[in-house]
């Protein structure tokens, strides 16, 4: 049986945010009540459209395009499965986040800068791990 390595803290998958910082980040969003669960399908609030906007995320750029606007995309760890910010609002949340400051992308991680591990903080995301924080 293959070891298995630690849960990265902010990984890449496809172009938006897994690990256990995308974990946190779609728990936060729906506690706050951004995304709520319609029909079986994730949608973005008119709360979570004001602020996802406040972010900095084109949430104007959301109902345009073939892509689906948002999903919980799962990712498997270690046996568990783990849902995170998927489809198009997953990227738009990536590259906001990086656009900001708080993420810096490196291959296949993204990386919490200090303004990031503040401003998420003040959002509600805890973060567990430091081997993926700039200092």
């Amino acid at each position: 049986m293959a070891k298995v390595g630690p849960r990265k803290l902010a990984a890449v998958c496809y172009d938006h945010i897994g690990g256990a910082l995308g974990e946190s980040l779609y728990d936060v969003v729906v506690r706050k009540g951004w995304l709520r669960a319609d029909s079986g399908e994730l949608r973005v609030t008119v709360k979570g459209r004001r602020e996802l906007a406040a972010l900095g995320v084109s949430v104007d750029q959301l109902d345009s395009g073939a892509r689906k606007p948002v999903n919980a995309c799962v990712e498997r760890h270690a046996g568990m499965f783990y849902a995170h910010i998927g489809s198009h609002l997953g990227s738009l949340l990536a590259a906001a986040l990086v656009e900001r400051g708080w993420l810096e992308r490196s291959g296949r991680e993204f990386h919490v800068t200090p303004s990031g591990r503040r401003g998420l903080h003040r959002l509600g995301v805890r973060l567990r791990m430091a081997s993926t924080l700039r200092r």
